[in-house]
C-alpha cells in the first residue's frame, strides 16, 4: 500500500475521534494507550474493507468516519431513554427496526434523523465523485484489513472491561468499547460460557417436592409501584396490586438487571436463576447465546410432569424468542396470532386480553398440572405517541394538565389496567378448585426518564408478588433480586394439596 493510501487512513483514524467524543457519557481523555490503539486500529481496518470493495481511498475513510458517526447518534438515542450506549448486541436488532419499527424509530429525534439522513447523502455523493483507483489495491486493502483486525481482537481481549457499559466508555471511549464488546463478545468462549452458566442454574436438577398446584406467573411489561416516585400518583390505581400482596406469601421490591427496555435480560434470569453478571458477554441479549437446551425453571416442571406453556401476545421472532424458548422447556409458545380477533388498549394487545386467554386455558385444562408463564404487551413504549385527552390526568395522578406529564398519564392509564388483571385473576382463583399459585412482577420500570429527572427520583426497581389460593397467606415483606424469583415461586408451592377439578375434594398427590 502506497504511503499516500497509508497516510489516508491514518487521517481517518485521527479524524474519527472527533464524533466519538460526542457520545454519551463522555469518554475520558486520559485513557489507557490500549484504548487508543483499538479506536484507531478498528477504524483503519473498516476503512481498509471499504478500500477494499470500492477502490475509493478518500470514499473509503470517510464513509469509517461517518460509520463511527452513526453509531454514536444512535447510541445517543438509546442513551437517553434507556441509560445505557449502544452495545455490540443491538446490532442483531436492526432487522428489527425494520420489522417493529414503532419500538425503535421513535426514540431518534427530528435533529438525529436530519443529521444521518445528510449523513448518507454526503457518503453517496462522495462515492460518486470520487474515481477508483486503477489499478485496484485490492491485495494492499485486503492485507491491511486483516492485520488490523487481528491486532484489534488481541488488544480487545487485553482491554479491562467491566461490563458496565457506560462505566467502561467513561474510562475507554465509546467506540473503544463498542468494538472490544464486539469482538469479545461474538467469541465462541460467549456461547461455551453460557452452556456453563446454565449448567449452574438452580432449575438443572430434578426436584420434583411432590406438590402439583398450577403455577402462573406474569411478567408484567414496565410494572413498578408508581407511588414509590411521587405521592401525586392516585393510590386507588394499585387497590388489587395491595389486595394481593397483603394476601400474598410473599411480596417487595425486585432487583432486575434491565432499565426502560430489554425485557429479556429480566425474562432469562426468572426463568434460568441466573444472575446476569453470570453470563458474561450474553447479558445483553441471551436469547441470542442460546444454541441448545437450556435449563429453566420450565424445563424443571416438565421433568417434574407439567405441561408448560409461554404466552405472549407479540410476535414470537421478536428477541428470538421462537427460537429460545422451546430450548428452555416449553411445550407450546403462543405469540400475537393467537390474539388476531383480542380487544387492544392503545397499539397492543389488551392486559384484559391476556387474562381472559389464561382463563381460558386454566378452565380447559389438562390431565397434567399446567406452569403458564404470560409476558403482557400493553404498557411498552413508545408512550409519547399515545393520545391522552384533555383532563384525563386528573384520573391518575394530581401533578396536572401540564404536557409534561403526558407520558406519564399514558403509564398510569395502562398501571390500571395491570392492576384490573391481577383483580380478575384473584377472583377468579379464590373461586377455583384446583390449587394455583400466582406470580406477578414487573420486567422493567418504564422508559420515561424525563419524568423521573423531572420528579428528581430515578427507579431502578421494580415490583412483585407470589400468592396462591392454598394454605398459610400471611404476607411476608421481602426483597428479591429476579434470579431468585423462581425459587420463592417454587417455596410457595409447599403445604398444597392438590384438589380434583371437578369434584373438589383434596388429595395429596404422589410423586409424578
Amino acid at each position: 500500500m502506497s504511503g499516500t493510501l497509508w497516510l489516508t487512513l491514518v487521517i481517518a483514524a485521527g479524524a474519527s475521534f472527533a464524533p466519538d467524543r460526542l457520545a454519551a457519557p463522555r469518554g475520558a481523555v486520559r485513557r489507557a494507550a490500549s484504548a487508543w490503539t483499538l479506536h484507531a486500529l478498528a477504524v483503519i481496518c473498516i476503512a481498509s474493507l471499504f478500500l477494499l470493495v470500492t477502490a475509493r481511498p478518500v470514499f473509503s475513510a470517510c464513509g469509517a468516519i461517518a460509520l463511527v458517526a452513526l453509531v454514536a447518534v444512535v447510541s445517543n438515542a438509546k442513551y437517553e431513554s434507556l441509560r445505557e450506549p449502544f452495545v455490540f448486541t443491538d446490532l442483531s436488532l436492526f432487522s428489527q427496526l425494520f420489522s417493529h419499527p414503532r419500538l425503535y424509530l421513535p426514540f431518534l429525534s427530528a435533529g438525529k434523523v436530519v443529521a444521518i439522513g445528510i449523513g448518507v447523502l454526503a457518503v453517496v455523493s462522495g462515492f460518486l465523485a470520487e474515481p477508483p483507483l486503477t489499478p485496484r489495491p485490492w491485495v494492499a486493502a485486503l492485507l491491511a484489513g486483516i492485520a488490523t483486525f487481528l491486532a484489534s481482537c488481541a488488544l480487545a481481549r487485553r482491554l479491562p472491561l467491566t461490563l458496565d457499559p457506560a462505566g467502561d466508555v467513561e474510562r475507554h471511549g465509546f467506540f473503544t468499547v463498542f468494538v472490544a464488546y464486539l469482538l469479545n463478545g461474538l467469541r465462541p468462549a460467549t456461547f461455551d460460557g453460557l452452556k456453563d452458566a446454565a449448567a449452574t442454574s438452580p432449575f438443572a436438577l430434578d426436584g420434583a417436592t411432590g406438590q402439583y398446584p398450577d403455577v402462573i406467573v406474569i411478567q408484567s411489561e414496565s410494572f413498578f409501584d408508581a407511588r414509590r416516585i411521587t405521592p401525586a400518583v392516585n393510590s386507588a390505581l394499585f387497590t388489587h396490586f395491595d389486595c394481593a400482596c397483603n394476601e400474598s406469601v410473599q411480596y417487595g421490591a425486585l432487583s432486575v438487571p434491565a432499565w426502560g427496555a430489554n425485557t429479556m435480560r429480566t425474562e432469562f434470569s426468572l426463568l434460568t436463576g441466573l444472575a446476569s453478571q453470570k453470563l458474561g458477554y450474553a447479558r445483553f441479549y441471551p436469547y441470542a447465546f442460546v444454541r441448545r437446551a437450556c435449563a429453566s425453571i420450565a424445563s424443571w416442571f416438565r421433568r417434574s410432569g407439567y405441561e408448560t406453556l409461554a404466552l405472549h401476545p407479540y410476535y414470537a421472532d421478536f428477541f428470538g424468542r421462537d427460537h429460545a424458548l422451546p430450548l428452555m422447556g416449553f411445550d407450546k409458545f403462543l405469540d400475537v396470532e393467537f390474539f388476531a380477533d383480542a380487544l387492544r388498549a392503545g397499539p397492543y394487545v389488551s392486559d384484559a386480553a391476556v387474562t381472559d386467554a389464561i382463563i381460558s386455558i386454566l378452565d380447559a385444562g389438562t390431565a397434567k398440572p399446567q406452569f403458564l408463564f404470560a409476558m403482557t404487551m400493553e404498557n411498552h413504549g413508545p408512550l409519547h405517541l399515545e393520545r391522552v385527552e384533555a383532563g384525563e390526568a386528573a384520573n391518575y395522578h394530581t401533578l396536572g394538565e401540564d404536557p409534561a406529564w403526558r407520558d406519564l398519564t399514558a403509564y398510569l392509564r395502562h398501571v390500571a389496567n395491570a392492576d384490573a388483571m391481577i383483580g380478575r385473576l384473584l377472583a377468579y382463583l379464590r373461586a377455583r378448585r384446583r390449587d394455583t399459585v400466582l406470580c406477578f412482577y414487573g420486567d422493567h420500570v418504564p422508559a420515561l426518564p424525563h419524568i423521573f429527572d423531572r420528579l428528581g427520583n430515578v427507579p431502578s426497581q421494580s415490583h412483585y408478588f407470589i400468592w396462591r389460593n392454598f394454605g398459610d397467606r400471611s404476607a411476608a415483606k421481602q426483597d428479591l433480586s429476579v434470579e431468585n424469583l423462581g425459587a420463592a415461586v417454587l417455596q410457595a408451592m409447599e403445604a398444597s394439596k392438590v384438589r380434583d377439578v371437578s369434584t373438589g375434594m383434596s388429595e395429596r398427590t404422589e410423586k409424578i
